[in-house]
């Protein structure tokens, strides 16, 4: 059986913001964007089209070849640190409208796909401490790194670019080992930087919600949403559905809910449920494929964790049928999966 694909890892619908940063930092670098480019079905010219839209794949297969070309030195971060709201597009200027930094971080939560963003992002809040999470779309343990570090490095750079404040975060989780640069993470975050831990998430103080925009304007802020809702609402509608299902399904991934249950709990009839999935390309089992690869690879990449562990916190009471899954998912071994991952 062939291994499943999500559709979306292929369909160009990303804003290529990231990439473009990148290519920008290599051109300052003295590189030829053209050859960076050369294969990968885009020209430089193209990403500096508002309408230009790239897939997953490609812009993954730059961040491996610009790795390959600039060296892994803490990338990106260096990609991340350099920008600014406007970075981000027109979700970004409305960012720099907003009263106060909580309702700016709701509105880029809001409009994350607008900004390209190649992770998915989330916050809780718990007592008095916000946790910002971040989690990659698609595992692919050669450029997870980069992604990660240019998601917290940007998001810090532009909290502290809209409050015109140098703050610095309680702490940052990230899930991967310390890689040889890390001394560059206490040069640029200020905080305590663990890793090899369970989630990818930044934690600061919630009284940062507070903090009021001097750049504040309601009008232009009521403006670039309305322009934002108008902009692909079919697609975006989607995307929200597809979010909230993968939500509910990581919340009890050794047991996830059948269809129906979802159905109920959406306010759908299964029928309309399963065909809105089948609009994104995507099935139901597809869906919880998916998160049960991407999880038991986060965990393999915990060096504590036994195989049963990872077998059952994804759904399986049985290891032989969980290798005969993850051999199906990735082409390999859970033992030489998490031996990759560590070499990482």
């Amino acid at each position: 059986m062939k291994p499943i694909v999500d559709p979306r890892y292929s369909e160009a619908s990303a804003p290529p913001l990231i990439s473009r940063f990148l290519l920008q930092h290599a051109v300052a670098c003295g590189h030829d964007p053209e050859l960076l480019c050369r294969g990968l079905g885009f020209a430089p010219e193209d990403l500096k089209r508002p309408d230009y839209r790239l897939s997953f794949r490609q812009s993954y297969r730059l961040v491996r070849r610009a790795l390959q070309v600039l060296g892994d030195n803490g990338l990106g971060l260096t990609v991340g640190s350099r920008q600014t709201p406007v970075s981000w597009g027109l979700a970004g200027l409305a960012m720099l409208a907003c009263p106060d930094l909580g309702t700016a971080l709701d509105l880029g939560l809001r409009y994350q796909w607008h900004i390209g963003s190649l992770l998915d992002y989330h916050i809780e809040i718990v007592d008095d401490q916000v946790l910002f999470y971040a989690t990659p779309r698609f595992f692919d343990p050669e450029v997870a790194v980069f992604y990660l570090e240019e998601a917290f490095a940007s998001s810090l750079a532009i909290v502290r670019f809209l409050t015109g404040a140098d703050l610095v975060a309680s702490h940052i989780e990230v899930q991967y080992p310390a890689p040889p640069h890390a001394q560059r993470y206490a040069e640029l975050f200020r905080c305590p930087v663990r890793f090899a831990c369970e989630h990818n998430r930044m934690q600061f103080p919630a009284a940062w919600l507070q903090l009021p925009l001097p750049t504040r304007d309601d009008y232009a802020a009521a403006e670039a949403c309305m322009l934002l809702d108008n902009a692909g609402r079919h697609e975006q509608g989607l995307s929200d559905l597809i979010e909230t299902i993968e939500r509910e399904v990581r919340k009890r991934l050794e047991s996830p809910p059948s269809l129906s249950q979802l159905a109920s709990q959406l306010n759908l009839s299964e029928r309309t449920l399963r065909r809105r999935i089948g609009e994104a390309g995507l099935s139901y089992h597809a869906i919880v494929d998916e998160l049960r690869r991407t999880r038991a690879l986060q965990l393999l990449g915990q060096r504590d964790n036994r195989l049963i562990d990872v077998a059952c916190a994804t759904g399986f009471s049985d290891v032989r049928n969980f290798r005969r899954a993850f051999k199906r998912w990735t082409g390999v071994t859970p033992r030489t999966a998490k031996q990759r991952i560590a070499q990482e």
